[in-house]
């Protein structure tokens, strides 16, 4: 399982295309879109990530959009290297 260490949320947009029902299963693929570099703080980056939910018949039933804070391996406040 993917973990998201040292970041934070900006913002999300989350659409839901179809209706989940009881009994589905359901996967989630994650594409990033962008990723901005601070200029002014290196050991940082905004990166934008677009993370689609799939039913079994790999029909989309949700799709976010959301825009990050990710601090590079080693930074992440609090925390040691």
């Amino acid at each position: 399982m993917a973990q998201c260490r040292g970041c934070i949320g900006f913002g999300v947009e989350v659409s839901w295309p179809k209706p989940v029902r009881p009994g589905e299963e359901l996967s989630a693929q994650s594409e990033i879109l962008e990723i901005t570099p601070s200029r002014s703080k290196p050991n940082q980056a905004t990166v934008t990530l677009k993370t689609t939910t799939l039913n079994q018949n790999g029909e989309a039933v949700q799709v976010m959009t959301s825009k990050n804070l990710i601090f590079k391996r080693g930074h992440v406040p609090g925390e040691n290297a």
